[in-house]
């Protein structure tokens, strides 16, 4: 019988995006990120559509993250919601929901994130997620998507305002 116990971190972020939902959900989605995030880099694993949808499976692989992830899509309700597991096998899973709601010709997109660790190398990871760090991120998409959907170009990395790297919040395995 193992001695291990996972740690669990809640994180949420609400952002406030220039556009309504139906013009927001079809950028939550691991393709069309190619559009609006630099860094951004995935392999689809199975899509019937070839973009985001109920039960689509695709890879990143991001250091600042903890290496290659596999995320799963286990909720898609177009406009309102998507919800992904991401899991990095013996070391942490992310559960990340992001719900949409309209306001006025606006949209408020609460982005909730549940780390679990898998090992004690996962649990230190998740300690280690400073809110200081977690906020950065989570502005950072803000401000990229704002921008995409305002001008329909890309934010490059060295235009965002930010105090630090949102990509590297300094939690190691």
């Amino acid at each position: 019988m193992s001695t291990f116990k996972a740690e669990r971190v809640v994180k949420s972020y609400t952002m406030k995006l220039c556009k309504p939902p139906e013009k927001v959900f079809p950028l939550l989605c691991p393709v069309r990120e190619y559009d609006w995030i630099e860094p951004w880099s995935c392999d689809m694993v199975f899509s019937q559509t070839g973009v985001a949808e109920n039960n689509a499976v695709f890879r990143t692989n991001f250091a600042a993250q903890g290496g290659e992830e596999t995320w799963v899509v286990i909720r898609y309700e177009k406009n309102k919601a998507i919800e992904f597991i991401r899991m990095i096998e013996g070391f942490k899973i992310n559960r990340l929901d992001i719900a949409l709601r309209a306001e006025q010709s606006k949209t408020i997109a609460r982005w909730t994130h549940t780390y679990t660790g898998l090992s004690d190398a996962g649990n230190r990871w998740i300690r280690n997620i400073s809110d200081e760090s977690f906020q950065s991120e989570k502005k950072a998409i803000e401000q990229m998507l704002n921008h995409y959907l305002e001008t329909g170009t890309m934010l490059k990395m060295r235009d965002l305002e930010m105090e630090s790297d949102p990509y590297d919040p300094k939690p190691v395995r």
